[in-house]
């Protein structure tokens, strides 16, 4: 896979999760459960991970 593929990827992960988020955050907002905020924060946790990745890949390039 060439640099160019891993950024494209990268920024999909990204774009595709920031909606995730954004979904989440509006059931958190409703209901307020332990499970619904655990899960924001895996969200989040994993959206770092992908916006860290896809800086160092664009770093490269």
């Amino acid at each position: 896979m060439t640099l160019d593929e891993k950024i494209t990827l990268a920024q999909r992960h990204v774009d595709r999760d920031r909606i995730i988020i954004e979904r989440q955050q509006a059931i958190v907002a409703r209901d307020r459960t332990s499970a619904s905020m655990d899960l924001l924060r895996l969200f989040e946790q994993t959206q770092q991970t992908f916006e860290m990745d896809l800086a160092n890949l664009l770093k490269r390039q």
